[in-house]
């Protein structure tokens, strides 16, 4: 077989790992009723979290994704509001001097999960104002039980990945530790599921008063307050499918948008000058920073550099390096069979395929000439040669341009 895809043989079974984009869309595309999750993730993230779309495959994959997608139309994530409050406590974690190093996976984990827990359940957990004001055993129980899931979400993670590094023998992986940690976070969601469905009947939440202007503060354009429970609530009463539902968002929003935002920041500051050049384009779209400053999700938009960027660091580091799909009939792959590797490969019915989306670095690439108007650049290269070295926005960037299993929050 070719290096980019081969067959691998265990004690349990076998598996075919691939790092061919051609397979890639295939399993992910072209033959995408050919392949299912399977049922080892659902195992090993049922006890966390549940039912829910990111553990599901066929009808309740469809079922679980139609409640979900009017949720995440562009009125409904388009409020900045709440991002911005928690970006200015983020500024006041950083430290005050140049000269201090600090680690700012913490910091952006605990800025996502507040915006998260903001979105979500209309509170946040004030994860980063409670590391600022270092509360001890003094705090009240409302802060206690914040406190106490954040830690809670961030032990169960680790169990899980454990468990499923351990393949069929991840139900060893089930300690005490574990399961009061899932409990405590099917608690904290379960308790916020209660309060939205006794709520009164309108689903709509009421417009939260303004905050004062604060020096340096973005002015925001102001609409009312979206909380996705209280909407979800439209489309199901059933409170323990809510709680799983609100525990797989949770679970996606915070890990991979912290992720994206790390990568970004450490590729930026590894390249200064392409940092100053790219801030100053910034500066020239938005206007420098004031409290008469106006952003919207829709500037945002219009910014492509931003996009670039960020679609740069997700091809140099993509949030799901690797991934896997189980083969629900005997099927064929178009390339990794045949002396050379390039003839098609048969995938027996319950064979596992894992793709390595971190590969694809390694494909043919795309040379792309240097563009004075950046809106026209189709990648940005920020891995430190001279000249724009990347790959156009497509599959040998990312599949997500070509799956079927898109997430609604994606489109």
């Amino acid at each position: 077989m070719g290096v980019g895809t081969y067959r691998i043989f265990n004690p349990f079974d076998s598996l075919v790992s691939t790092s061919d984009p051609e397979n890639i869309q295939a399993i992910l595309a072209t033959k995408f009723t050919d392949f299912e999750l399977g049922p080892s993730r659902s195992q090993n993230m049922f006890e966390l979290l549940g039912h829910g779309i990111f553990t599901a495959d066929g009808e309740a994959w469809a079922h679980y994704r139609q409640q979900l997608k009017p949720q995440f139309s562009r009125d409904q994530v388009s409020d900045l509001e709440a991002a911005d409050h928690h970006l200015q406590i983020l500024y006041r974690a950083l430290p005050q001097t140049n000269s201090e190093e600090v680690d700012l996976l913490p910091l952006l984990l605990r800025f996502t999960m507040d915006v998260s827990t903001e979105f979500l359940f209309g509170k946040s957990v004030n994860s980063q104002t409670t590391a600022l004001q270092s509360i001890d055993s003094g705090n009240n129980a409302e802060l206690q039980a914040e406190e106490k899931f954040v830690q809670a979400m961030s032990d169960s993670q680790d169990y899980i990945i454990f468990r499923i590094r351990l393949s069929k023998l991840w139900w060893l992986a089930r300690s005490q530790k574990f399961r009061d940690a899932c409990q405590t976070c099917k608690d904290y969601s379960a308790n916020f599921v209660q309060k939205a469905l006794s709520s009164t009947s309108s689903p709509s939440p009421k417009t939260p008063s303004s905050p004062s202007p604060k020096p340096f503060e973005l002015k925001l354009e102001k609409k009312e307050k979206y909380i996705l429970l209280n909407a979800l609530t439209t489309q199901t009463r059933n409170p323990t499918e809510l709680r799983d539902q609100m525990l797989h968002l949770l679970l996606a929003g915070r890990d991979t948008t912290a992720a994206l935002l790390a990568w970004t920041l450490l590729l930026l500051s590894r390249n200064p000058t392409r940092y100053t050049k790219y801030r100053s384009i910034i500066l020239l779209h938005f206007g420098p920073l004031s409290s008469s400053s106006s952003l919207s999700f829709t500037s945002l938009k219009t910014c492509k550099l931003l996009t670039h960027i960020l679609y740069e660091t997700l091809r140099l580091y993509p949030l799901v390096p690797m991934n896997s799909r189980v083969a629900i009939r005997d099927t064929v792959l178009p390339v990794g069979g045949g002396s050379d590797g390039r003839k098609p490969i048969v995938v027996r019915k319950g064979e596992r395929v894992t793709y390595k989306q971190y590969a694809l670095n390694e494909a043919s690439f795309v040379l792309t000439r240097f563009l004075q108007k950046y809106e026209r650049i189709e990648a940005v290269d920020m891995s430190g040669e001279d000249g724009m070295l990347g790959k156009k926005l497509s599959l040998t960037m990312s599949p997500y341009e070509a799956r079927v299993r898109l997430f609604a929050a994606r489109e």
